[in-house]
């Protein structure tokens, strides 16, 4: 989902509030996304992945 929100790809199909909630949250805050990156273990996701937002 991280490498759709950077791509720009959007939700398809139907998902659950929560796969929603957390889409626009890392959508809306890049903080929040380059987290979600590390927590995967995706480091320096800023260097690789620049967020255009």
């Amino acid at each position: 989902m991280i490498f759709d929100v950077i791509d720009g790809i959007p939700l398809s199909g139907e998902v659950s509030e929560e796969i929603k909630s957390f889409h626009s949250k890392i959508e809306s805050d890049s903080l929040m996304l380059e987290y979600s990156a590390e927590e995967l273990g995706i480091n320096n996701f800023s260097f690789e992945y620049p967020y255009q937002g």
